[in-house]
C-alpha cells in the first residue's frame, strides 16, 4: 500500500508491528543504504 495513505509523501514510514530484532534489522539495513547513496 503506498505510504500517502498515511500522511505526507516522500518520506519513510516503518512499521512497529514486529520483533524488536526484525525492526532492528530494518533500520541497519536502511542506514547502510543511505550511506552508500550519500
Amino acid at each position: 500500500m503506498p505510504g500517502e495513505a498515511f500522511g505526507p509523501s516522500g518520506f519513510l514510514r516503518f512499521s512497529y508491528a514486529l520483533a524488536d530484532e526484525d525492526l532492528k534489522t530494518g533500520i541497519t539495513r536502511v542506514q547502510e543504504l543511505l550511506a552508500r547513496v550519500k
